[in-house]
């Protein structure tokens, strides 16, 4: 009983941490930058990150960039993806506080469940030397999922939650024990 109730604890600050950072997306994109660097070299920084540097200790034989990664994965489901860039947004105390410059990922899906459902993503970079963006460092995602809504730490927790809806095609989750 007492892990049920923790367990609709978390999902409920998760649902709610999900739905601030779906009100805040939009803000971000009226900014031209974030603390001394340009949005639009974060969108690009993000763009071009390998997906290796932000999977955060998980070791990882996936080559592509985090677009790359993303567009494979949204496949036919995305009527489109929205970057924008500034402080990161899918945060949360201590370690997952964030960093002052994230690069955001939106998916506009082509058969949302209702009108708060899109995904977002968010790159969390490093702090920036001579105005250009550090080095990217960690992973947020943010869905809903068959089993509830929540915040991944892990690229591959989003494509968990990712698959628990959808069927992307076959290349877009690299196995590395294959």
């Amino acid at each position: 009983m007492r892990f049920a109730v923790q367990s609709r604890r978390a999902l409920a600050f998760a649902s709610a941490l999900f739905a601030l950072a779906l009100a805040l997306a939009a803000p971000a994109a009226t900014r031209s930058t974030t603390k001394g660097v340009a949005n639009a070299a974060l969108v690009e920084a993000a763009k071009s990150a390998p997906v290796k540097a932000i999977d955060y200790d998980q070791e990882r034989c996936d080559d592509r960039t985090v677009e790359q990664w993303l567009t494979a994965l949204a496949g036919r489901e995305a009527r489109q993806i929205v970057w924008t860039a500034g402080p990161c947004q899918l945060v949360g105390p201590g370690i997952d506080a964030g960093s002052s410059w994230c690069a955001q990922a939106a998916v506009t899906l082509t058969h949302p469940l209702g009108h708060d459902d899109r995904p977002l993503i968010e790159v969390f970079f490093e702090a920036p030397k001579e105005g250009r963006p550090g080095q990217p460092y960690a992973f947020r995602g943010a869905m809903h999922a068959v089993d509830g809504d929540g915040v991944s730490r892990f690229r591959s927790d989003f494509e968990a939650a990712w698959t628990s809806r959808f069927s992307p095609r076959a290349d877009a989750i690299v196995d590395c024990a294959q």
